[in-house]
Protein backbone atom coordinates (compact mmCIF):
# COMPACT_ATOMS: atom_id res chain seq x y z
CA UNK A 1 0.00 0.00 0.00
CA UNK A 2 1.60 3.68 -1.32
CA UNK A 3 1.96 6.26 1.22
CA UNK A 4 1.31 4.42 4.41
CA UNK A 5 2.96 5.85 7.55
CA UNK A 6 1.85 6.35 11.31
CA UNK A 7 2.19 10.16 11.91
CA UNK A 8 1.38 9.53 15.86
CA UNK A 9 1.47 6.41 18.42
CA UNK A 10 -0.36 6.76 21.57
CA UNK A 11 0.05 3.72 23.93
CA UNK A 12 -1.43 3.44 27.46
CA UNK A 13 -1.13 0.66 30.11
CA UNK A 14 -0.36 -1.58 26.85
CA UNK A 15 2.06 -4.07 27.98
CA UNK A 16 5.36 -2.44 29.75
CA UNK A 17 4.62 0.87 29.25
CA UNK A 18 2.00 3.40 31.15
CA UNK A 19 2.30 6.27 28.79
CA UNK A 20 4.25 6.56 25.41
CA UNK A 21 3.51 8.95 22.95
CA UNK A 22 5.89 8.95 19.60
CA UNK A 23 5.07 11.58 16.79
CA UNK A 24 6.84 10.50 13.46
CA UNK A 25 6.62 10.29 9.86
CA UNK A 26 7.23 8.42 6.53
CA UNK A 27 10.76 8.04 6.92
CA UNK A 28 11.92 4.50 8.35
CA UNK A 29 12.73 4.31 11.90
CA UNK A 30 15.31 2.45 13.79
CA UNK A 31 14.02 1.75 17.91
CA UNK A 32 17.07 0.25 19.62
CA UNK A 33 17.39 0.23 23.86
CA UNK A 34 18.45 -2.11 26.48
CA UNK A 35 16.89 -5.27 26.77
CA UNK A 36 13.76 -5.46 28.09
CA UNK A 37 13.01 -1.53 28.13
CA UNK A 38 9.62 -2.31 25.41
CA UNK A 39 11.03 -2.27 22.40
CA UNK A 40 8.95 -5.41 20.95
CA UNK A 41 6.21 -3.64 22.81
CA UNK A 42 6.22 -0.73 20.45
CA UNK A 43 5.65 -2.92 17.52
CA UNK A 44 3.29 -4.96 18.91
CA UNK A 45 1.29 -2.15 19.21
CA UNK A 46 1.64 -1.26 15.74
CA UNK A 47 0.99 -4.31 14.86
CA UNK A 48 -2.36 -4.16 15.98
CA UNK A 49 -3.18 -1.58 13.53
CA UNK A 50 -4.21 -4.17 11.46
CA UNK A 51 -6.70 -7.09 11.78
CA UNK A 52 -5.23 -10.28 13.97
CA UNK A 53 -4.00 -10.71 17.57
CA UNK A 54 -0.47 -8.81 16.44
CA UNK A 55 2.92 -10.01 16.10
CA UNK A 56 2.64 -12.00 19.55
CA UNK A 57 -0.81 -13.71 18.53
CA UNK A 58 -0.99 -13.01 22.73
CA UNK A 59 -5.01 -12.15 23.80
CA UNK A 60 -5.68 -9.02 24.85
CA UNK A 61 -6.05 -9.59 28.46
CA UNK A 62 -2.37 -10.59 28.19
CA UNK A 63 -1.46 -7.31 26.91
CA UNK A 64 -2.44 -4.70 29.90
CA UNK A 65 0.09 -3.49 31.96
CA UNK A 66 1.04 -5.18 35.33
CA UNK A 67 0.08 -5.40 37.72
CA UNK A 68 -2.93 -2.65 37.48
CA UNK A 69 -4.34 -4.43 34.96
CA UNK A 70 -6.90 -1.68 33.85
CA UNK A 71 -7.04 -2.21 30.36
CA UNK A 72 -5.13 -0.87 27.42
CA UNK A 73 -4.78 1.60 24.51
CA UNK A 74 -3.47 2.15 21.52
CA UNK A 75 -4.13 5.45 19.63
CA UNK A 76 -2.60 6.25 16.06
CA UNK A 77 -2.96 8.75 13.30
CA UNK A 78 -2.35 6.66 10.07
CA UNK A 79 -1.86 8.50 6.73
CA UNK A 80 -3.10 5.59 4.05
CA UNK A 81 -3.68 6.53 0.17
CA UNK A 82 -3.71 10.27 0.76
CA UNK A 83 -5.50 10.45 3.67
CA UNK A 84 -5.39 11.14 7.57
CA UNK A 85 -7.27 8.33 9.74
CA UNK A 86 -7.67 8.32 13.51
CA UNK A 87 -7.48 4.54 14.76
CA UNK A 88 -8.20 3.28 17.85
CA UNK A 89 -7.62 -0.04 19.57
CA UNK A 90 -8.48 -0.90 23.02
CA UNK A 91 -9.54 -3.47 26.04
CA UNK A 92 -11.10 -3.42 28.96
CA UNK A 93 -10.64 -5.76 32.02
CA UNK A 94 -9.63 -8.19 29.34
CA UNK A 95 -12.53 -8.04 27.15
CA UNK A 96 -11.63 -8.68 23.68
CA UNK A 97 -10.17 -6.08 21.90
CA UNK A 98 -12.47 -3.32 20.20
CA UNK A 99 -11.99 -1.18 17.50
CA UNK A 100 -12.84 2.61 16.80
CA UNK A 101 -11.85 4.38 13.03
CA UNK A 102 -12.08 8.39 12.69
CA UNK A 103 -14.25 7.95 15.81
CA UNK A 104 -16.42 5.49 14.16
CA UNK A 105 -16.78 1.97 15.94
CA UNK A 106 -15.39 -0.30 13.61
CA UNK A 107 -14.55 -4.20 12.77
CA UNK A 108 -11.20 -5.69 12.95
CA UNK A 109 -11.54 -6.56 9.14
CA UNK A 110 -12.02 -2.50 8.35
CA UNK A 111 -8.56 -2.09 9.92
CA UNK A 112 -7.66 -4.06 6.73
CA UNK A 113 -8.85 -1.67 4.30
CA UNK A 114 -6.82 1.07 5.39
CA UNK A 115 -3.87 -0.36 6.69
CA UNK A 116 -1.90 -3.42 5.56
CA UNK A 117 0.72 -5.08 8.08
CA UNK A 118 3.38 -7.59 7.62
CA UNK A 119 5.82 -8.48 9.68
CA UNK A 120 9.21 -10.79 9.89
CA UNK A 121 10.38 -10.84 13.54
CA UNK A 122 13.07 -13.09 14.77
CA UNK A 123 10.43 -15.99 16.36
CA UNK A 124 9.19 -16.56 12.92
CA UNK A 125 12.60 -17.81 11.50
CA UNK A 126 10.90 -21.70 12.08
CA UNK A 127 8.15 -20.71 9.78
CA UNK A 128 9.78 -22.89 6.99
CA UNK A 129 10.35 -26.11 9.11
CA UNK A 130 6.98 -26.02 11.43
CA UNK A 131 3.46 -26.27 10.87
CA UNK A 132 1.46 -25.47 8.22
CA UNK A 133 -0.71 -23.24 10.34
CA UNK A 134 1.82 -20.49 10.52
CA UNK A 135 2.63 -20.25 6.78
CA UNK A 136 -1.10 -20.15 6.37
CA UNK A 137 -1.57 -16.80 8.31
CA UNK A 138 2.00 -15.31 6.75
CA UNK A 139 0.41 -16.27 3.36
CA UNK A 140 -3.02 -14.77 4.47
CA UNK A 141 -1.35 -11.38 6.05
CA UNK A 142 0.45 -10.70 2.39
CA UNK A 143 -2.37 -11.75 0.67
CA UNK A 144 -4.31 -8.68 2.90
CA UNK A 145 -2.00 -6.59 1.36
CA UNK A 146 -4.00 -6.99 -2.43
CA UNK A 147 -7.36 -8.03 -1.31
CA UNK A 148 -8.61 -6.69 1.87
CA UNK A 149 -12.13 -8.42 1.06
CA UNK A 150 -9.55 -11.78 1.65
CA UNK A 151 -10.68 -11.08 5.57
CA UNK A 152 -13.93 -11.23 4.93
CA UNK A 153 -13.83 -14.70 2.76
CA UNK A 154 -11.76 -16.26 5.51
CA UNK A 155 -13.89 -15.44 8.02
CA UNK A 156 -17.17 -16.36 6.48
CA UNK A 157 -15.41 -19.92 5.71
CA UNK A 158 -14.39 -20.67 9.02
CA UNK A 159 -17.57 -19.67 10.74
CA UNK A 160 -19.37 -22.50 8.00
CA UNK A 161 -16.76 -24.92 8.86
CA UNK A 162 -17.17 -24.82 12.42
CA UNK A 163 -20.98 -25.59 11.69
CA UNK A 164 -19.51 -28.36 9.54
CA UNK A 165 -17.82 -29.68 11.82
CA UNK A 166 -20.06 -29.64 14.51
CA UNK A 167 -22.41 -31.73 11.95
CA UNK A 168 -19.31 -34.22 11.35
CA UNK A 169 -18.90 -35.13 15.01
CA UNK A 170 -22.94 -35.52 15.42
CA UNK A 171 -22.17 -37.94 12.51
CA UNK A 172 -25.10 -36.62 10.89
CA UNK A 173 -25.18 -38.04 7.24
CA UNK A 174 -28.72 -35.91 5.92
CA UNK A 175 -27.69 -33.95 3.09
CA UNK A 176 -30.06 -31.35 3.58
CA UNK A 177 -28.48 -30.90 6.76
CA UNK A 178 -24.35 -30.21 4.93
CA UNK A 179 -25.72 -28.31 1.28
CA UNK A 180 -26.31 -24.82 2.18
CA UNK A 181 -23.38 -24.78 4.68
CA UNK A 182 -20.80 -26.39 2.15
CA UNK A 183 -22.56 -23.97 -1.00
CA UNK A 184 -21.05 -21.00 1.43
CA UNK A 185 -17.85 -22.87 2.12
CA UNK A 186 -17.26 -23.13 -1.49
CA UNK A 187 -18.51 -19.84 -2.48
CA UNK A 188 -15.77 -18.37 0.24
CA UNK A 189 -13.18 -21.05 -0.56
CA UNK A 190 -13.01 -20.31 -3.98
CA UNK A 191 -12.19 -16.99 -3.46
CA UNK A 192 -9.50 -17.26 -0.36
CA UNK A 193 -7.79 -19.45 -3.29
CA UNK A 194 -7.66 -17.37 -5.74
CA UNK A 195 -6.28 -14.26 -3.56
CA UNK A 196 -4.05 -16.49 -2.51
CA UNK A 197 -3.06 -17.69 -5.91
CA UNK A 198 -3.01 -13.96 -7.01
CA UNK A 199 -0.79 -12.61 -4.24
CA UNK A 200 1.96 -14.99 -5.00
CA UNK A 201 1.70 -14.26 -9.00
CA UNK A 202 2.13 -10.20 -7.39
CA UNK A 203 5.20 -11.92 -5.03
CA UNK A 204 6.78 -13.41 -8.10
CA UNK A 205 6.62 -10.38 -10.71
CA UNK A 206 7.91 -8.34 -8.16
CA UNK A 207 11.24 -10.29 -7.81
CA UNK A 208 11.52 -10.72 -11.00
CA UNK A 209 11.66 -6.75 -11.37
CA UNK A 210 13.18 -6.18 -8.56
CA UNK A 211 17.42 -4.42 -8.98
CA UNK A 212 18.75 -6.32 -5.87
CA UNK A 213 21.20 -9.17 -4.85
CA UNK A 214 17.89 -10.38 -2.04
CA UNK A 215 17.71 -14.18 -2.89
CA UNK A 216 14.51 -14.78 -4.84
CA UNK A 217 12.27 -17.92 -3.97
CA UNK A 218 9.73 -19.48 -5.89
CA UNK A 219 6.42 -19.74 -3.73
CA UNK A 220 3.93 -22.36 -4.64
CA UNK A 221 0.33 -22.78 -3.25
CA UNK A 222 0.15 -26.96 -1.85
CA UNK A 223 -2.40 -28.97 0.13
CA UNK A 224 -2.20 -31.16 2.53
CA UNK A 225 -4.56 -33.96 0.30
CA UNK A 226 -2.25 -33.21 -2.66
CA UNK A 227 -5.05 -32.96 -4.64
CA UNK A 228 -6.30 -30.70 -7.60
CA UNK A 229 -8.54 -28.24 -5.68
CA UNK A 230 -11.24 -26.72 -8.06
CA UNK A 231 -11.31 -23.29 -8.78
CA UNK A 232 -15.39 -23.46 -9.44
CA UNK A 233 -17.51 -23.26 -6.38
CA UNK A 234 -19.76 -25.83 -7.45
CA UNK A 235 -17.04 -28.34 -7.98
CA UNK A 236 -15.73 -27.21 -5.17
CA UNK A 237 -19.25 -28.07 -3.57
CA UNK A 238 -19.06 -31.16 -5.04
CA UNK A 239 -16.09 -32.22 -3.50
CA UNK A 240 -17.18 -31.11 -0.14
CA UNK A 241 -19.85 -33.73 -0.83
CA UNK A 242 -17.78 -36.59 -1.97
CA UNK A 243 -15.43 -36.04 0.64
CA UNK A 244 -18.56 -36.30 3.35
CA UNK A 245 -18.37 -39.61 4.85
CA UNK A 246 -14.79 -39.92 4.97
CA UNK A 247 -14.72 -36.65 6.99
CA UNK A 248 -17.63 -37.83 9.46
CA UNK A 249 -14.86 -40.74 10.18
CA UNK A 250 -12.52 -38.07 11.07
CA UNK A 251 -14.76 -35.80 13.03
CA UNK A 252 -13.61 -32.68 10.83
CA UNK A 253 -13.29 -31.73 7.35
CA UNK A 254 -9.78 -32.57 5.83
CA UNK A 255 -10.03 -30.87 2.36
CA UNK A 256 -10.23 -27.28 1.45
CA UNK A 257 -8.12 -24.11 1.76
CA UNK A 258 -7.68 -24.29 5.27
CA UNK A 259 -5.51 -26.74 4.74
CA UNK A 260 -3.44 -25.05 2.02
CA UNK A 261 0.09 -24.92 2.79
CA UNK A 262 2.74 -22.47 1.29
CA UNK A 263 6.00 -24.24 -0.04
CA UNK A 264 8.58 -22.46 -1.19
CA UNK A 265 12.03 -22.71 -3.22
CA UNK A 266 15.17 -21.03 -2.60
CA UNK A 267 15.48 -20.38 -6.50
CA UNK A 268 19.15 -20.16 -7.05
CA UNK A 269 19.91 -22.91 -5.89
CA UNK A 270 16.60 -24.89 -6.07
CA UNK A 271 17.09 -25.93 -2.46
CA UNK A 272 13.41 -26.11 -0.39
CA UNK A 273 13.01 -23.08 1.90
CA UNK A 274 12.87 -25.55 5.16
CA UNK A 275 16.43 -26.94 4.15
CA UNK A 276 18.04 -23.43 3.48
CA UNK A 277 19.68 -21.18 5.89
Amino acid sequence: MPNLAVESLTLSHFRSHHVVQIECDARPIAIYGANGVGKTNILEAVSLLSPGRGVRRASAEEMTRRPEALGWKVKAILRSQGRLHEVETWSENGAARQVRIDSKAATQVMLGRIARVLWLIPAMDRLWIEGADGRRRFLDRMTLSFHPSHADNVLIYEKNMRERNRLLKDRVKDAHWYRAIESQMAEAGVKIRAAREEALAHIHASQEQAETAFPTANLTLTNAESIDIPNNSDELAVLFADYRNRDIDAGRTLIGPHRDDLYGVFAAKNVPAKDSS
